[in-house]
Order: structure tokens, then C-alpha cells, then sequence
């Protein structure tokens, strides 16, 4: 064979190889990183949902705290009236008192009422010491088939009470214990410590005008093992007359990431902003 087409022929093959090659090379590229994207995608996914999750959850119990606030108050309150001013006609408020304690059951029903815009269903609970002149009280409830829009909460607090803390105001400390169950099956628990201080309004009978702030800290667990820890840095405040929480700053630590949800600036409104550890926004609906 003429020695010129052997060294024809094999270049043409080299060249036929470094192409496939190379086009195999780009394609493995072209995988790689749609993988990356697909897994930075999902990540991000992930990371919202929790955060999201925080969200409706912290909502969700500020409003469980506003719930108990009004009818322990309300029950306390010397100037009584025989019809409760925060809650719906059906609700159902039963009250029994010895010489030494109060319980005091508000049942919501299984079909629920609607109280300043969430539906609430189930049994809240209460007992604690009849005495109205304590300067420290602890409350105890617990709670019976309870749900909060499409939040279930079981389990139970503790709550002390203070009538005049440093700042002269009154202050509630709650130990939380509470599972929670999501619409889609989500199960967690939740344990810690929060404080409501109440700055404005108090004691008023106007539950409209009521200022709370929010400290604490406390740590979320899901059955997959994963544990997330929560704490206020910038306290949270829930003004009575808005549905949502319009200010703070919450930290959030997780499994597979850390980061920030601000509720805001004090507008009344259903967005908070979750920051990443990188610095990168995502808006959430509560």
C-alpha cells in the first residue's frame, strides 16, 4: 500500500477520534452542569419550603398566643363582661372554679370559627391558681384536636405571667412543647422559650390597639432526624390589629443551610424575606 493513504487513513481516523472526543467531552460538561443546576435548584427549593414552613408556623402560634392572651385577660378582668369581647358567638367559653384554682375550656368546635381571619378548630385548655393580686402566675394549657387554618398543634405550655416586668409593662414567658402537623402530612416538634411583652394597649379592654414584642429562641425537629434551631434576633412585633407579624428578624440555622427571615419593616402585610448564608433573597407568602 502506498505509504502517503496509510498516513491519510490514520489521520483522518485521529481526527474522526479527537472529535468524538471532544463531543463526548462537552456532553459529560453539558451534564455536569445541568446536574449542578438541577441540585442547586432543588437545594434552593428545599431551603425555601423550610422557610416557608418557619413562617407559617410562627404566624400560626402568635396567634395561638393571641387566642389564650384575650380569654385568660378577659377572664381576669375585674369589669367581666358576660359576653366574651375577642372571640366569635361560636366559640363556647366553660369555667369551673374551686377555692384554690380556675380551668377555663374554650371549645372552637370541629367545624371551626373564624377569629380575625384564621379558622380555628378544636379545644384550648387552662388552669392555673385563683389569685387575681399575684404578681407571678403560672398558667398551664394544653390543647385537644386544635387546629390553626391548616396547622394541627397538640401538646402543652407553660406560662408565667408577670403583671409589671422592668420595663413596667406585663409579661408572659411560655415554655413551648408542641407537635405540629402540616395539611401534607409534614410532622415536627417544636421546644423552647418565647416572651411576649406587652407594650401597647394593655389592660385596656380594647384588644385592637394591642402592641406585643417577641423574644425567645427554640428548636424544631422533623422525623427525617433533621433538627433546626430558631432564634429572635431582633425581636418580632405583633400588632393585634394585623393578621401577621409586621416586624423582626429571625435566625434560622438547618440542616443544609443557615440564614435570616425579615418580617418587615412594620407594614401590615403577608411577606417576609428570607436571606440566605450567600446573601441571596427569596420572598415568602405567610
Amino acid at each position: 500500500m502506498n505509504p502517503s493513504k496509510i498516513t491519510l487513513k490514520f489521520n483522518t481516523m485521529k481526527n474522526y477520534i479527537l472529535r468524538i472526543s471532544t463531543t463526548m467531552f462537552l456532553i459529560l460538561i453539558l451534564i455536569a452542569c445541568n446536574k449542578d443546576e438541577t441540585n442547586e435548584s432543588l437545594t434552593d427549593a428545599i431551603d425555601l419550603d423550610e422557610a416557608n414552613f418557619t413562617a407559617k408556623v410562627d404566624t400560626a402560634t402568635e396567634v395561638l398566643s393571641d387566642t389564650f392572651l384575650q380569654v385568660y385577660e378577659s377572664e381576669e378582668n375585674l369589669a367581666k363582661s358576660p359576653v366574651h369581647p375577642y372571640l366569635p358567638d361560636c366559640a363556647t367559653i366553660i369555667v369551673e372554679i374551686t377555692n384554690a384554682s380556675k380551668e377555663v375550656t374554650i371549645d372552637f368546635g370541629s367545624e371551626g370559627c373564624d377569629v380575625r381571619g384564621h379558622l380555628i378548630k378544636g379545644k384550648l385548655n387552662m388552669s392555673y391558681a385563683a389569685s387575681f393580686e399575684a404578681e407571678t402566675l403560672v398558667i398551664n394549657y394544653d390543647l385537644e384536636d386544635f387546629f390553626i387554618d391548616d396547622i394541627q398543634f397538640s401538646g402543652s405550655k407553660t406560662v408565667t405571667r408577670q403583671k409589671m416586668n422592668d420595663n413596667g409593662n406585663p409579661q408572659y414567658t411560655m415554655e413551648l412543647d408542641l407537635n405540629i402537623t402540616f395539611e401534607d402530612g409534614t410532622v415536627a416538634s417544636r421546644k423552647g422559650t418565647k416572651t411576649r411583652e406587652w407594650i401597647e394597649g394593655a389592660l385596656n379592654g380594647n384588644w385592637g390597639d394591642n402592641v406585643f414584642l417577641i423574644s425567645g429562641s427554640w428548636e424544631t425537629n422533623f422525623v427525617n432526624g433533621n433538627t433546626h434551631s430558631t432564634t429572635i434576633i431582633t425581636p418580632l412585633r405583633r400588632e393585634a390589629s394585623c393578621r401577621f407579624l409586621v416586624s423582626g428578624v429571625v435566625d434560622l440555622v438547618r440542616t443544609n443551610y443557615t440564614g435570616t427571615l425579615n418580617y418587615g419593616d412594620g407594614m401590615c402585610d403577608n411577606i417576609a424575606l428570607f436571606i440566605n448564608e450567600e446573601g441571596e433573597e427569596r420572598e415568602i407568602k405567610l
